[in-house]
């Protein structure tokens, strides 16, 4: 990777490092195959925007590509400061982080909540984002035609992380972060979520209180996979906010119109 912490495309880590895998396949029905990938062990953090198909349709389609450069930008102007070596993938509403002590995390898990929980705790805009975070070995590889080819993350990690995103656990939470109970093997809440210090002018050192609940292990269908285990951490502090994010991509597309920026094809 470029340096110890950094983000990065899955295209930057295939770049930068010794494959594992790395040969020409001449396939019977798919003709040749190049199959470029490296494997590795750590965390998968994966987000999604909820709702997206109603979105999809209450949204003009210059709105919705308006929403999702606001959600991805969101995301990393909360983690630009944050000490986080992590590889990143887009695809449409979802967006990927695989976290690995082969590029420089301690703990990738860790860093995994770490990252989740500083989007729960700064949703000022209102973006909810679902996430699921689990661990294991995956594969970052290439896929495509001799055309082009894109950078993409493989494995049950994935998988696992995407059902735990899907889930829709009761109550009205401000951010919620499932995890496989797998990975969380009786963690301490307030370890993994330590408490915020702060000096006030006033007050001197002052310890916020844990806003963050643990919630009891429950079994997910996971299909063609069995089922799993896993365990849900909400926070029910919610940002007080005068519109939300599809409006805010309305307005920013109305300014656009206005400003002449938007020249819509005539057929």
């Amino acid at each position: 990777m470029k340096t110890p912490h950094t983000f990065n495309a899955a295209a930057d880590l295939l770049l930068s490092q010794p494959l594992t895998v790395d040969v020409e396949i001449e396939d019977k029905h798919a003709g040749q195959l190049s199959v470029k990938g490296l494997e590795v062990d750590g965390s998968v953090l994966y987000m999604s925007i909820p709702g997206y198909a109603g979105l999809s349709l209450e949204l003009d389609p210059a709105e919705l590509l308006i929403y999702q450069n606001m959600f991805i930008g969101w995301i990393h102007r909360q983690l630009e400061k944050e000490r986080f070596c992590v590889v990143e993938r887009f695809f449409g509403h979802t967006h990927t982080m695989l976290f690995s002590s082969s590029f420089g995390a301690a703990d990738p898990f860790l860093d995994a909540l770490r990252a989740a929980r500083i989007l729960g705790e700064n949703d000022e805009p209102g973006f909810r984002p679902a996430i699921g975070i689990a661990s294991g070995t995956v594969v970052a590889g290439f896929t495509g035609s001799p055309g082009e080819y894109v950078a993409d993350i493989f494995g049950r990690p994935l998988v696992l992380a995407a059902a735990c995103a899907a889930l829709k656990p009761h109550g009205d939470y401000a951010a919620r972060i499932t995890v496989t109970e797998e990975e969380w093997r009786g963690r301490s809440l307030d370890a993994a979520f330590p408490p915020l210090e702060y000096e006030h002018p006033e007050k001197g050192n002052v310890r916020q209180p844990q806003i963050w609940q643990l919630g009891d292990a429950r079994l997910i269908d996971l299909p063609g996979s069995g089922r799993a285990a896993v365990r849900d951490i909400v926070n029910f502090i919610h940002w007080p906010t005068d519109k939300t994010p599809e409006t805010q991509a309305r307005e920013w597309f109305s300014l656009v119109r206005s400003k002449g920026f938007y020249k819509k094809s005539r057929q």
